[in-house]
């Protein structure tokens, strides 16, 4: 959750964008996706921590607790058909709340059907439209709602809830008037929400998260777009969030309205969703102008639209999981006494307030972090709120704390790889640079917020890492160790800040060279010249999150 100064409100100002009825054929597209994930994370608003609520993820395999760009490139796979996709969307999940229990409500084909619109009022490719920078990111929604500000405009525009079952009541908030949202052709439970699509110029701001984007005044291309942001028009995204709720068919009344959003929000009005960019360079800006396929069903592998052998099967996209790095009890093993985290109802009318504790033991279950694919779990260090600044030095040893971790060898013969020195089975065990042979000096721990070495400051991205060119790198600019992360993410620092040795946890093929080792989810393969590293204990004081400038 965020703690809104400043949010959709503020466009409540701005006429009203009326939503047309989209026609069958015309400037739009749209793909339909399994989850990828469920769980507490959110790297916009809560980058390297446990996320305040459960959100459903769709999109590239990547995703995780810290994300940029270039992270996103290094997906494995993706739950949309297409595959230049590699992007992240999530939105908070729904549960059935009755007689003081929850039940995870599970999702409905389509599941996820998100809508890429950049058509003018009469439904032709508006050329003016942009694709998005890398490193770009926003949301749409507010998780403090609970009840229609007037930012909203008429239900249908940019959110609306609808049970598509005999009498399809639909309604900005969670509808009512109904026992079952069975009988129509599709059936189901499912919110629908627009993002806003004008863009300021300005980087995604985690204090005031739509500050940088305003919806669109009408069609008419630039000019659609209200003053102060008119740096681009973007594809407008529309996403629907399908729930199959046939299960609790009978178990409410006309007048209930028995459902809960995972953020304690019984209203529907706190309900929003996320998007982090991560379509491959080149290929929406080129779709954007002629592909014009609609609803229709026409194939997206078209060469007006993103050419042969870019989509894949349904099959594909439904094996394309990844495992939860958050250890919670979400629902999905049965009803929950409470919400997960610390979540409870506030139905409003006025916002929601950001809970400070949860009596009653209403807190889930310790966080914990795995990699993707990873059986076993492994905590979070409890250093990250502690008030020493010690030193213990690992791998190879280890020296009373404050005191200077030992001096380099004279000889200039590098030692026989030992278990002491091998760095916990990375790859390389030793690299060859300018300065001398540097070497594995074992797994750690990334506390991420702020990162554990050179918080972000000497990052190295958007590159074919290897373990050996970033050893290279690191060297040529002077730092103490080298890290790679996640497959495809170099750090340089001096320091390894609020980190823990965690052996067998660096385990991903690097993207540079499948025959090494870059670290892991969330942990670090560490190295420097004579194969140790000092570990800081610190106190930190916890930012919004990184930013990064999105650039055209």
């Amino acid at each position: 959750m965020w703690t809104s100064s400043f949010n959709v409100r503020v466009l409540a100002v701005l006429p009203a964008l009326a939503a047309p009825a989209l026609a069958q054929h015309g400037a739009y597209f749209t793909m339909g996706s399994p989850a990828l994930v469920t769980e507490s994370l959110d790297p916009l608003l809560n980058p390297g921590t446990q996320s305040a609520h459960v959100h459903s993820v769709v999109g590239g395999s990547a995703f995780g607790p810290t994300m940029d760009f270039a992270l996103t490139q290094t997906s494995k796979c993706t739950t949309f058909g297409v595959t230049v996709d590699n992007s992240n969307y999530w939105m908070p999940t729904v549960y059935f709340h009755k007689n003081g229990k929850y039940t995870l409500v599970p999702e409905a084909s389509p599941k996820h059907k998100v809508y890429y619109k950049y058509g003018k009022g009469d439904n032709t490719p508006d050329l003016e439209r942009s694709e998005f920078p890398q490193n770009f990111r926003m949301m749409s929604g507010d998780s403090y709602l609970r009840s229609d500000d007037g930012s909203f405009g008429s239900a249908g525009n940019q959110l609306n809830w609808q049970c598509h079952g005999s009498g399809n009541q639909r309604a900005t908030g969670f509808p009512k008037g109904f026992t079952s949202c069975s009988g129509n052709y599709v059936g189901g439970l499912a919110a629908t929400m627009r993002f806003p699509s004008c863009w300021n110029g300005q980087d995604f701001n985690p204090a005031q998260p739509m500050a940088h984007m305003a919806f669109p005044i009408n069609q008419d291309g630039m000019a659609g777009c209200p003053e102060g942001f008119k740096k681009a028009r973007f594809p407008e995204i529309m996403m629907e969030y399908w729930l199959d709720v046939s299960q609790f068919d009978g178990q409410y009344s006309a007048d209930e309205i028995p459902w809960v959003i995972s953020n304690g929000d019984p209203t529907g009005y706190g309900f929003h969703m996320d998007f982090l960019n991560g379509w491959k360079p080149g290929v929406l800006a080129k779709a954007i102008k002629g592909c014009d396929i609609g609803n229709t069903g026409d194939p997206l592998d078209s060469p007006q639209c993103f050419g042969a052998g870019s989509v894949q099967s349904e099959d594909a996209k439904q094996a394309c999981k990844i495992a939860p790095v958050i250890n919670q009890d979400i629902g999905q093993n049965g009803p929950l006494s409470q919400l997960p985290g610390c979540n409870p109802i506030q139905a409003g009318p006025g916002p929601a307030t950001k809970a400070a504790n949860c009596a009653g033991g209403a807190v889930s279950p310790p966080t914990s972090i795995s990699g993707p694919i990873a059986s076993s779990k492994t905590s979070l260090p409890a250093t990250t709120a502690s008030t020493a600044d010690s030193t213990t030095a690992t791998t190879g040893g280890s020296f009373p704390v404050n005191s200077p971790p030992p001096e380099k060898s004279s000889s200039s013969a590098p030692p026989s790889p030992s278990p002491s020195n091998t760095g916990s089975g990375l790859q390389p065990v030793s690299v060859n640079s300018t300065s001398g042979i540097w070497k594995a000096a074992g797994c750690y721990l990334d506390a991420l917020n702020p990162r554990s070495l050179g918080n972000g400051r000497s990052e190295w991205w958007g590159h074919q890492i290897s373990s050996s060119n970033c050893v290279e790198h690191c060297d040529s600019i002077g730092a103490k160790y080298a890290g790679t992360e996640n497959g495809g993410q170099c750090f340089c620092g001096n320091e390894l800040v609020n980190s823990a040795s965690h052996p067998g946890k660096c385990n991903s093929k690097c993207t540079g060279d499948d025959n090494e080792i870059c670290g892991g989810s969330a942990h670090l393969s560490i190295y420097s010249l004579d194969g140790t590293v000092a570990l800081k204990r610190r106190k930190i004081h916890h930012r919004r999150g990184r930013h990064f400038k999105p650039t055209l």
